[in-house]
């Protein structure tokens, strides 16, 4: 027996054993963390702060992003396109929503600053006006109707990158100069 222990091949063998054992161990102990971690539970604070009842005025429930809907119709052979969970973004008792602009086809379109461009004309005909927050870029792009603020968040210099709206209440926002 102690000749078998004193083997190179019986240490081999052992080594392995062992740290195969510790890789399994791992896994395990990985998966099973994976398993029970909450899926994407809002903080403290966030959601409902009234029991889940709606606003007494009519208007939406705090900690809850605008619908795509008040953007109104999209541009001709264009498209308005969030998903109403993935999209929504919360912190405290502010929520954006990302909404991307594609072609009628469900297309990315070739120009996103073009693209960005034809819905900020589309939408200041349709009584929204541009503001520049506070310490704002020059050529970042806001967009206002008094309730709602809708900025540019696209990255521009990708000829890949989709043009990509963030939509949020205009009482979250920042203050402006007209």
């Amino acid at each position: 027996m102690m000749a078998l222990l004193r083997s190179r091949k019986t240490m081999f063998v052992l080594s392995g054993l062992v740290v195969v054992g510790l890789v399994v161990s791992a896994a395990v102990g990985l998966f099973n963390a994976i398993g029970t971690a909450p899926a994407a539970a809002p903080p403290q604070g966030q959601g409902q702060q009234d029991g889940g009842q709606a606003p007494q005025d009519g208007g939406q429930a705090p900690g809850t992003a605008p619908d795509v809907d008040v953007l109104g119709q999209a541009p001709s052979g264009l498209a308005y396109v969030s998903d109403p969970e993935a999209d929504v973004y919360c912190e405290q008792d502010s929520c954006v929503r990302l909404v991307m602009v594609m072609t009628e086809d469900g297309e990315l379109p070739e120009d996103s600053r073009e693209t960005v461009e034809t819905v900020v004309s589309h939408l200041t005909e349709r009584g929204w006006e541009k503001q520049r927050p506070e310490g704002a870029r020059e050529d970042q792009v806001f967009l206002s109707d008094g309730e709602h603020m809708l900025a540019d968040t696209s990255s521009h210099d990708d000829p890949e990158s989709p043009a990509v709206l963030m939509l949020g209440d205009a009482g979250d926002a920042p203050p402006s100069t007209p």
